[in-house]
């Protein structure tokens, strides 16, 4: 076997398994759908609480 053989042996899947997939993809999308209605109650702050000390230096 050459490389291109191994190459294109490695990229084939089984029908069943895209369809798996194809699935999984469409149910998540559903998901997103419904989390992109629900509304956001209290914004996240990124910034710590407690600001650091400034260092003398």
């Amino acid at each position: 076997m050459d490389d291109r053989d191994t190459e294109s042996a490695s990229h084939t899947k089984p029908a069943s398994d895209l369809l798996g997939i194809a699935a999984q993809l469409a149910a998540l999308a559903e998901d997103i759908k419904v989390l992109a209605t629900v509304p956001v109650e209290q914004p996240i702050s990124i910034e710590p609480d407690v600001k650091p000390e400034a260092s003398s230096e």
